[in-house]
């Protein structure tokens, strides 16, 4: 097969082990939810550019 459907696989794989508890995550992501309720209260007030996404948001 591909290598892409490899590596694919290979993660989905990982995936498994993760949630069975076989495997601790690389990394995680905590996000706080005031700052998103800010962030969806200001709306997105930042004009693309050419087909470039809006700038991150400053903490």
């Amino acid at each position: 097969m591909s290598t892409f459907f490899d590596e694919l696989m290979e993660s989905v794989q990982q995936m498994d082990e993760i949630v069975r508890g076989e495997r601790l995550p690389s990394h995680e992501l905590h996000v706080d939810v005031l700052q998103v309720r800010e962030i969806r209260k200001r709306g997105n007030d930042q004009p693309r550019s050419k087909g470039l996404p809006p700038k991150p948001c400053a903490p």
